[in-house]
């Protein structure tokens, strides 16, 4: 019986000044009815430019291939390549559903989540409105959204981030397509309902007998949940075959390195190795090298609390439903420490960080910093906590030069004056967080990922500030570059002598850099679970 999808030797280029530049060489690829297929690399190597261009999704792309055979329910087999274009817009979101990796970017800020769902329904299903509304409630209720009604009538601001993946998930969900592309569908979620919603995907797929492409870099998700598994760099297959066999004995370098990038408590401030270090890439083939680990040397915690946080608690209200966000929460942050907060998705992190820094407001309690009170100078205050957030895609501004984002906090705050001295500020800050001078008059949308949080995280030291809160700053980065940006964060942690909070649902990831955890769940502190010694 033939394949589900099956892509032949596709090759994939982008037009430049020059020419044109191709990003995938000659990928082929197979699913099977039912079949889970992970696919694994780096940001840039091709995964999701590569499963977009399956029903054209990709703008200006040039695509060429032998073709990409897609079977029908009644069997019949469709080149999706050289399908016409309303033919095309029939079976996306239909047949063929994709679930985006950025929630806040895929979905509308100004229509309601319900909206957002029923639009799919409506447009492929001969529902009523009723009938619609209802099917809707019940993917909500199915994707373990808390208060399926207040979702519907949501806008995506108005939930956490967990919560906007889960609506996403629904929305490809809803008309029980043939094949679901999920890339990165659950990075925005805690470990424990990453797991059950990913189970949860591939139970209903092998129900349906819908074929799953899956897109990750957690390479423990992809053992735990896929049959094969298909490992990518620079758009070039590099190894593939089924799941078990090419996690546990890898056969390529590439696929070995990869697992050596991953943090984990036995590392904790250790500097991790990234793909670059462990091995050269030269004319289609990886070369070993030797990387000797070394630790990262930091300054002492003090004894005395930077930040003490005391008897906090936020209510969000919309009509007559209270929301207790928060909860009497106390904790203390000590100068020199990096203290991990966990919890799961919806319990009051990313809450709990915006009331830190005066974004948001709370009902009660105080916030005290060097033991004077936190508003008593919003200005000064401002000025020693930074943030940085998840989504780099929106909280960096696309229509400003990431030169002017870099320069306004220093105009802001009168460090340095001058047009030339604030150029030179700029520059060194880039150079600092990994990035080059020359970045300076570029936009937000020429860098990758992990260069966009880069900058972020330039633009949180701009300042010169004494903590910075980490808002799940590295969730949506492969291995090699969170690795990357995790040894940016200790680097600066013992150069400029900074202090984290660092919030986070990957266990892995704050084992590895904190020196001390707590936890939330339904905006209540418990107890501290590990102290490491410094």
């Amino acid at each position: 019986m033939s394949s589900l999808l099956e892509i032949n030797n596709l090759s994939i280029q982008f037009p430049s000044k020059t020419g044109s530049i191709e990003v995938v060489h000659n990928l082929n690829l197979s699913l099977q009815t039912g079949e889970i297929l992970g696919i694994v690399g780096e940001s840039g190597s091709g995964k999701s430019v590569s499963l977009l261009s399956v029903t054209r999704l990709i703008d200006n792309a040039i695509l060429q291939c032998e073709s990409i055979n897609y079977r029908k329910d009644n069997g019949e087999i469709v080149d999706l390549s050289k399908l016409p274009e309303d033919e095309l817009r029939s079976l996306r979101g239909n047949k063929i559903a994709y679930i985006f990796q950025e929630p806040m970017t895929a979905l509308h800020p100004l229509f309601t989540c319900g909206q957002q769902l029923l639009e799919g329904i409506e447009c492929h299903q001969s529902l009523t409105k009723e009938e619609a509304r209802k099917k809707a409630i019940d993917l909500f209720e199915e994707m373990d959204l808390p208060n399926p009604e207040r979702v519907f009538g949501s806008y995506p601001h108005q939930l956490s981030g967990g919560q906007r993946q889960r609506v996403m998930i629904a929305m490809a969900l809803a008309n029980d397509p043939d094949i679901l592309i999920a890339d990165e569908p659950t990075t925005a979620l805690d470990s424990v309902l990453q797991k059950k919603l990913t189970k949860h995907m591939v139970d209903i797929c092998r129900k349906r007998n819908t074929g799953l492409l899956l897109i990750s870099h957690d390479l423990q998700l992809i053992k735990d949940f896929t049959d094969r598994v298909l490992v990518m760099y620079k758009g070039n297959t590099i190894e593939q075959g089924i799941t078990s066999e090419v996690v546990e004995a890898p056969k390529s370098i590439y696929t070995q390195s990869l697992l050596q990038c991953q943090p984990s408590i036995e590392k904790h401030s250790m500097v991790l190795p990234t793909i670059h270090e462990l091995a050269d890439y030269e004319n289609g083939t990886f070369i070993p090298k030797t990387f000797v680990s070394k630790r990262f040397e930091f300054q002492p915690i003090e004894t005395k609390p930077i930040i003490e946080i005391e008897h906090i608690s936020k209510t969000f209200r919309k009509g007559n439903e209270r929301t207790n966000a928060l909860v009497d929460v106390s904790f203390d942050i000590y100068k020199g420490e990096t203290l991990g907060l966990i919890g799961e998705s919806g319990c009051g992190k990313s809450t709990l960080s915006k009331v830190i820094i005066q974004l948001l407001n709370a009902d009660a309690g105080r916030i005290l910093y060097n033991g004077e009170e936190a508003t008593s100078n919003r200005k000064t205050f401002a000025k020693k906590v930074q943030m940085v957030f998840q989504d780099p895609y929106s909280s960096l501004n696309p229509s400003m030069k990431v030169g002017d984002i870099l320069s306004e906090p220093i105009i802001v705050h009168k460090l340095v004056s001058g047009k030339s001295a604030i150029k030179k500020a700029v520059e060194s800050l880039l150079e600092e967080v990994g990035l080059t001078a020359s970045d300076y008059g570029k936009y937000p949308h020429e860098f990758s990922g992990g260069q966009r949080q880069r900058i972020s995280i330039a633009r949180a030291l701009a300042v010169e500030p004494d903590l910075i809160i980490c808002d799940e700053s590295v969730s949506a980065l492969d291995i090699s570059v969170q690795a990357q940006i995790l040894n940016l964060f200790n680097e600066l942690k013992s150069r400029r002598q900074l202090t984290y909070l660092f919030i986070s649902h990957d266990l892995k990831v704050v084992s590895y850099i904190c020196d001390r955890i707590i936890e939330m769940k339904e905006g209540r502190l418990l107890d501290s679970l590990f102290l490491f010694p410094n």
